[in-house]
């Protein structure tokens, strides 16, 4: 069966996990980090689902500088929830989202701006569905983890 998936699908998620590896050592300056990775095995495919990155430790005092809070926005389209955070200036490389429990932790910081927020989420097992980050502005999608049916979204 694993000979059914690409080997440049293998190459692409070997050459994915190292630059991670190396972007969350350069961003992190040896501090401890865990870094989740999430694979779609789907049409004989293998894709990498957006990271989710997790300090070891909680963030206080990293370095010095105001926070803003992004405005964020929570909507419900259909089944599914999507987060949209607006993060002025901000370039991709430098966002890093994490779940705790029923809580999206968003955190940017780049050497002239730092915005973190935490964003409650509906207390049902979702999953990143998908994630996007244009002009600025990050959207996440989430979904039912696979086990849940929709109603159970909204109770």
């Amino acid at each position: 069966m694993i000979d059914k998936i690409p080997d440049e699908d293998f190459r692409a998620l070997t050459d994915y996990l190292k630059s991670m590896v190396l972007r969350a050592l350069e961003d992190t300056e040896d501090k401890p980090v865990a870094i989740g990775v999430r694979l779609l095995v789907r049409d004989g495919h293998c894709h990498v689902l957006p990271p989710t990155w997790a300090p070891a430790h909680p963030i206080d005092g990293e370095e010095s500088g105001e926070i803003s809070e992004p405005a964020v926005e929570v909507m419900e389209v259909g089944d599914r929830i999507v987060v949209t955070a607006e993060l002025p200036g901000m370039s991709e490389e430098h966002v890093r989202t994490w779940q705790e429990g029923s809580t999206l932790i968003i955190n940017a910081l780049d050497g002239l701006r730092r915005y973190r927020r935490a964003v409650a989420l509906p207390e049902v097992p979702l999953e990143v569905e998908a994630t996007s980050f244009r002009n600025g502005v990050l959207d996440i999608s989430f979904g039912l983890k696979s086990d849940m049916e929709a109603g159970d979204l909204y109770g």
